[in-house]
């Protein structure tokens, strides 16, 4: 017991396992330093001594952390891997913008609108939300049908185009093509490569008119706004 005894010591007290270097693997929007100050690790510390579960517990404190490993590499390396979540939507509120991910965490605050589609129709009240913490389940239950939604436009390469989409009714979603002058009321999931094609024809048809295209009813019709 002595001998295994002498070897901790050993372990916790000799220069040789202190801390000489702090990787960062995974960091693309978040800088490398700030993840290194988040876990409050210092070079020269022993690596035995530090505890892995608390620096990924003040890792994720970061909003955009969604998943954070840690590991010793001998005799001086701490590597901290992680894995970021991405902005998917904006949410405008009093003037700024609240960036989501595709799973619902609040991101950021931003004066500026992220280069993404804005959600509209929310029922979250963001003024009393926190960086990191998630939508409201309503407005956590509409996420799948946002995914196939975006995945439907994608297919047909009308994604840019939409500047908005309103959630507040599940059976009649509400796009927006601010460029294109045109609202589009989706309806349901239902038959979306479908209703996509269809947003391509009126598009097409109807390039030069200000107007809505209804799918949301059992005929198709595009009706113009003068």
């Amino acid at each position: 017991m002595q001998y295994f005894g002498g070897i901790f010591a050993f372990l916790f007290i000799s220069p040789v396992f202190n801390i000489t270097e702090i990787k960062v693997i995974g960091a693309e929007k978040i800088n490398e330093s700030v993840y290194i100050a988040l876990s409050e690790v210092q070079l020269g510390e022993n690596i035995f001594k530090i505890s892995k579960n608390r620096i990924k517990n003040l890792i994720k404190a970061e909003s955009y952390v969604d998943k954070v490993t840690v590991k010793r590499e001998y005799p001086g390396t701490l590597q901290i891997s992680v894995k970021e979540r991405k902005t998917a939507y904006n949410i405008e509120n009093n003037g700024v913008y609240v960036y989501i991910d595709k799973n619902g965490y609040i991101l950021e605050v931003n004066p500026e609108p992220y280069q993404t589609v804005i959600l509209e129709g929310i029922t979250t009240d963001l003024n009393n939300s926190e960086l990191g913490s998630r939508l409201d389940e309503e407005d956590l239950s509409k996420f799948n049908d946002l995914i196939k939604i975006i995945n439907s436009l994608n297919t047909n390469n009308l994604k840019d185009r939409v500047t908005s989409i309103n959630i507040s009714d599940s059976s009649n979603y509400i796009l927006n093509l601010k460029n294109d002058n045109k609202i589009v009321e989706l309806g349901d999931t239902k038959d979306l490569s479908t209703k996509t094609s269809w947003i391509e024809h009126f598009l097409y048809e109807e390039k030069d008119s200000k107007g809505t295209i209804h799918l949301n009813a059992q005929d198709v019709y595009f009706s113009p706004v003068e």
